[in-house]
């Protein structure tokens, strides 16, 4: 990446923390880089397709993070629960990523973000490892999707409504351990001739 084009993204990311995410234009994010909007469109494509590097950027950032928090847990399950707890705090913690999820933005963005194919690779590049460290697992190509759709939409869902008055930390590893891990282990257990998720494809 260039350094005018994370002079760019730089920009975008100040108006996104300081407007809010859907209230900026680009016309904010040009002014706030120093070139004309005709030139932030010829260079740099739409605002959603700047937003969407934005989004990459920090979400790559933040991806790297987890690798090395999670570096001493091995067991697929759990590695999927601490990943997801680490992301939620981070997407609280980090300025960017708490403009984008967790103000009144959350929607505009959520809605954005899942249909992301930058970030449904960050998903699967850090979920995969999991899956292929569990032994014996010899999960499908649809299943691994479905999984990796699943953990972002939950993720997402998390970070952006805190839920009840009073949830904290424990009470999201809580349900996690409780709900999801039961469920990536049975997934993790399947063999070929199981029938997939839903049913056969």
């Amino acid at each position: 990446m260039t350094s005018e084009t994370d002079a760019v993204l730089d920009a975008a990311a100040t108006c996104y923390v300081r407007l809010g995410v859907a209230r900026t234009t680009a016309t904010d994010v040009a002014k706030a880089a120093g070139i004309s909007r005709a030139t932030l469109y010829r260079r740099y494509g739409s605002h959603e397709a700047i937003f969407l590097a934005v989004l990459t950027r920090e979400s790559e950032a933040m991806a790297r993070d987890a690798e090395d928090h999670l570096a001493s847990v091995d067991d697929p399950a759990q590695r999927i629960v601490e990943g997801m707890l680490f992301s939620i705090a981070e997407v609280r913690r980090r300025p960017v990523h708490a403009a984008l999820f967790t103000s009144d933005d959350a929607a505009w963005a959520a809605n954005r973000a899942v249909r992301t194919t930058a970030l449904r690779r960050i998903a699967e590049d850090a979920i995969r490892p999991a899956i292929e460290g569990a032994t014996g697992s010899r999960l499908s190509a649809p299943d691994t999707d479905d999984l990796v759709d699943w953990i972002l939409r939950l993720l997402v869902s998390f970070a952006a409504v805190p839920g009840p008055s009073g949830a904290g930390p424990d009470d999201v590893r809580r349900q996690l351990t409780t709900l999801l891990v039961p469920a990536v282990d049975a997934l993790l257990s399947r063999t070929p001739s199981d029938a997939t998720i839903g049913g056969a494809r």
